[in-house]
């Protein structure tokens, strides 16, 4: 009785209608019962192109060996509910890491990675099936769990986000022409009211621009990666500009160390554009009204110097893509880091105001120019590894 009851379940699980008066399996038409399969869940995201592999080379064959004996289930991880469910699968069969591509069989067994999906599917395949001969159903799928999605993000994109914003808020660009506006202001006599309001319309300006400017790029870059040879060229031209980026902060650091001066630093804005923004502040402040003046000098300065703070900006929005994240989410992180990004201009202007000459501002700007640099070195070394592994 116990040889047949198995001929059946598993004649039951591959989809093979059973003779009764035989005992015997042969192959048709006919499909198990949906609780009868081998639960198959496969977690990845548009464009991903070891997701492209999988379904070229191992799919195939794996259909033509257990037709008709699972369900197989595919979820697009830039849905918020199938990325929550990834997580929970991750946390409940302890997956370590952000694999770009995960298979869960029969709520058993999770295969991340290609390489590991390719050598394991059949294995577990037969465990799971196994596991069912036994009597023993499939574990209960994870609930939807967002408490435990945030705790995973804030352990690994937050984080990394967080690192951008901090090493884009002490770019040498942007301080350098905070404290070029403040000093126009101070000896133009503006007073301490007119030069707060104005220097708060000139913060405020930066804040707007940076964050249209990022939602603008974001949308950009996440159409276009959606596009699998598009996120493949994307993805290399960016880890080999962040490590050109690296090597050569390294190099302005070492040199700015030997000289002391700014014209040794290679990675700069150019001194024809430079000399640009100084006259846009120059006329923006001999406007009638000083805070609209500051308001509109902001905007176009942080146009223009995102030439020079984009280098760790444009990273930073790729990262957000590259992390599977909502839409609504990156834009929170996109509001976070830009708050971090105008900070050291808002601590600028709250010293100058406090009676802080702008020579001594100038005197700290050049004294962490070395420290800066090396910071954006490791920075853009750091994310260039990331990146490779999130490929």
């Amino acid at each position: 009785m116990r040889t047949i009851t198995q001929v059946l379940l598993v004649a039951c699980i591959l989809g093979l209608p059973v003779r009764a008066e035989e005992g015997m399996a042969v192959r048709g038409d006919a499909a198990p019962p949906e609780e009868a399969r081998i639960r198959i869940e496969m977690f990845s995201e548009r464009g991903c192109d070891v997701c492209e592999r999988l379904r070229r080379e191992v799919i195939p064959e794996f259909e033509f060996r257990y037709a008709g004996g699972y369900d197989w289930r595919e979820y697009d991880i830039s849905v918020p509910a199938n990325y929550r469910r990834l997580v929970q699968w991750l946390r409940q069969l302890a997956v370590k890491g952000n694999p770009p591509v995960l298979v869960v069989v029969d709520g058993r067994e999770a295969l991340a990675g290609y390489e590991a999906i390719r050598d394991g599917m059949s294995g577990a395949m037969e465990r799971a099936m196994a596991a069912r001969l036994a009597g023993a159903g499939p574990p209960e799928a994870p609930a939807d769990g967002p408490g435990s999605v945030s705790r995973h993000v804030a352990g690994f994109t937050l984080a990394g986000i967080l690192s951008a914003a901090f090493v884009d808020s002490i770019n040498p660009c942007m301080v350098a022409m905070m404290v070029f506006f403040l000093s126009l202001l101070s000896v133009s006599h503006a007073g301490v009211r007119r030069m707060a309001l104005a220097g708060s319309a000139f913060v405020l300006a930066c804040y707007v621009t940076y964050f249209v400017l990022g939602a603008g790029l974001f949308s950009g870059l996440r159409t276009l990666t959606a596009v699998q040879w598009i996120r493949r060229v994307v993805d290399g031209f960016l880890i080999l500009l962040l490590v050109f980026f690296s090597l050569f902060s390294f190099l302005d650091a070492v040199r700015y160390h030997r000289t002391g001066q700014s014209r040794s630093v290679l990675l700069k804005l150019p001194d024809r554009l430079q000399r640009r923004i100084h006259e846009v502040i120059r006329r923006g402040l001999h406007t009638p009204r000083l805070v609209a003046g500051g308001f509109g000098v902001g905007v176009v300065v942080t146009l223009m110097e995102s030439l020079c703070t984009g280098q760790v900006y444009l990273p930073a929005l790729a990262f957000m893509i590259r992390s599977g994240q909502s839409t609504g989410r990156c834009m929170g992180y996109l509001a976070v880091y830009n708050l971090i990004f105008v900070l050291p201009l808002a601590v600028l202007l709250g010293l100058t105001c406090a009676g802080i000459g702008t020579p001594v501002l100038v005197e700290w700007s050049r004294r962490n120019v070395v420290f800066s640099k090396v910071l954006l070195g490791l920075f853009f070394a750091g994310m260039a590894a990331m990146m490779h592994l999130l490929r």
